[in-house]
């Protein structure tokens, strides 16, 4: 107990990146207390994303951005992000869309050419609720009924259960310190990951959802290099239909695709870690799951929403974005949480009025970190971490207006049915975080995005883009590259990398590389166009490695989210 309390104060001063707490006023206050460092230290961080020039309304039934927003991803990303909000919980995603399991079955057939005899091939993407298919992907969209999923594990950098972050196993969530609140609360969530129909469409279309797909790209890759440097492949329409798998030597999503990975913590565990999961000011989305420690027969039980990521494929390199449910602890610890759209600050602002003659209006986008500014006496500025969040910030009349004409969260009483839907009153529980288009500022700064549940332990690292570019496979069709890179965080928990990702992750140049040439390049893994799910594709052919689930994988196989090989 007393090593951990001392963990705490370490892990609060060794960060030095925090921000005041507990003030609600509406109001900015002139004052002559300079910044401190840890404010200076955010200041990057609370960029104003959306431009000046973006005039969100609703116009014919749409989200429009403006007459001169070409590109609302990357010119409005927050108020794109709402609008990404908005058109998934209209379509329904958690009932609507394929999650992982669905799109990659554990004993895959292949697709049927024009001309196949064999029953033992898929004819086409599937129209089914079954939540774990054998042999072939399916897509729920409008058959009847909630699909029973299974929740699976998330990919957590870390194992902090309760009891060692106390070091007694009758602790209760009090004597858990504060540095490791989030660490604890990220070890008992799990996950699920749906896509939109044109991903699963895509995935079977191109045979993407079974292993020996995978590696066939890798292989095809590898041969057009050698067969036409300088010069590529020509490229094969992603949105298409093709009688037959097409040749493709990348992996490359259609630009409307859409996948959303939500954080699930069931109703009857969140008490014991300060979650009020029946909280009717601010209510969660609430589901009926099957845990993941279960069997795929056992009755759902209910588990609330949260947070979520949502991603889109409007720009090349994804669109990133994550919204956490506004009680969460420590919800803007680390990076703070900005939204230069939906949702704006109510904390007081203070100003040096000596100094801020003549500069434009503060900007109301940011809440930073909660921070202390004495600790045990000294004058210090610290993180004060895991604390609440609420009512620090205030619906836009803007956001306000999209989702009352879209019919989101405008029911007047609470769901708990386990049966979600998009009039839910708790969809406006919800707030965004933050938005991620590069890997770097203009100015040379890592960019960041994480939220304090499927981060948790490493926010104060995590970048979605960066995370996501090491999804590769190699010549087996199997990931490669490990989620997490080898550094630790002050209460030791792995972090997570940053900044543009390393081309030697992909290839080399080698003495002896393609076709054995003399100084050629050596592939070592073709990236998967961001998308980490591929770790859940099972083999035809016989494979050693591969998920503990697959019918044809030769070796102990894992039930970790990514495979134990390097």
């Amino acid at each position: 107990m007393k090593y951990t309390r001392q963990l705490a104060t370490f892990a609060a001063l060794a960060f030095l990146i925090m921000s005041a707490s507990g003030l609600r006023a509406q109001t900015i206050e002139e004052g002559t207390s300079p910044p401190d460092s840890i404010d200076y230290a955010m200041h990057y961080l609370a960029d104003v994303r959306d431009a000046a020039e973006c005039n969100v309304t609703v116009r014919d039934g749409r989200i429009d951005f403006g007459d001169v927003v070409t590109n609302p991803a990357m010119t409005c990303p927050d108020a794109f992000a709402w609008s990404l909000f908005v058109r998934a919980v209209s379509e329904g995603f958690w009932e609507n869309w394929s999650t992982d399991r669905q799109i990659w079955p554990n004993d895959p057939w292949p697709r049927c050419g024009p001309d196949a005899i064999t029953e033992n091939c898929c004819q086409e993407l599937g129209s089914s609720h079954d939540g774990s298919p054998e042999h072939c992907p399916v897509f729920p969209g409008d058959t009847e009924g909630l699909p029973s999923h299974q929740l699976q594990a998330s990919s957590k950098a870390h194992s902090v259960t309760l009891a060692n972050a106390t070091s007694t196993d009758d602790a209760t969530w009090d004597d858990v310190p504060d540095a490791l609140r989030a660490a604890v609360i990220g070890d008992i969530q799990d996950e699920l990951i749906y896509r939109n129909e044109v991903m699963a469409q895509y995935l079977f279309d191109n045979e993407l959802y079974f292993t020996d797909g995978l590696a066939a790209v890798f292989e095809r890759n590898a041969r057009a290099v050698e067969a036409y440097a300088p010069y590529q492949s020509e490229l094969i329409d992603p949105a298409a239909s093709h009688a037959a798998p097409p040749p493709i030597t990348s992996i490359v999503f259609p630009i409307s695709s859409v996948m959303v990975k939500i954080n699930w913590i069931a109703v009857s565990e969140a008490p014991t870690y300060g979650i009020d999961p029946n909280d009717t000011q601010n209510p969660f989305i609430t589901m009926n799951l099957v845990p993941q420690s279960g069997d795929e027969e056992d009755e759902p039980v209910p588990y609330i929403a949260v947070s979520f990521h949502i991603s889109s494929k409007d720009t090349p390199n994804w669109f990133w974005t994550t919204f956490e449910h506004v009680a969460n602890q420590g919800r803007c610890d680390w990076i703070g949480c900005n939204d230069s759209f939906g949702f704006e600050t109510t904390q007081t602002i203070t100003v040096d009025g000596s100094v801020s003659a003549g500069l434009p209006p503060v900007a109301r986008n940011y809440t930073p970190p909660n921070k202390l500014t004495t600790i045990d006496g000294l004058s210090l500025e610290a993180f004060d971490l895991a604390q609440s969040y609420l009512g620090v910030d205030q619906m836009t009349p803007e956001l306000t207006t999209i989702l009352d004409t879209f019919d989101i969260g405008t029911a007047s009483d609470v769901n708990a049915s386990g049966h979600p839907t998009q009039q839910d009153t708790a969809w406006r529980s919800y707030r965004l975080k933050g938005t991620q288009t590069d890997w770097v500022t203009a100015e040379g700064h890592d960019t960041r995005l994480g939220n304090s549940v499927t981060e948790a332990g490493f926010v104060n690292t995590a970048s979605c883009i960066s995370c996501h570019a090491r999804a590769a496979v190699n010549e087996d069709g199997l990931l490669i590259h490990a989620i997490f890179e080898n550094s630790l965080s002050n209460a030791g928990i792995p972090q997570s990398p940053s900044g543009i990702p390393n081309p030697m992750l992909y290839s080399i140049n080698q003495l002896w590389g393609l076709g054995g040439n003399f100084e050629s390049l050596q592939i070592r893994s073709i990236q998967t166009d961001f998308v980490w799910g591929f770790r859940f594709t099972c083999p035809i052919e016989p494979l050693e490695f591969g998920p503990a689930w697959c019918n044809n994988v030769t070796g102990p196989g894992y039930s970790s989210p990514v495979p134990t090989v390097d």
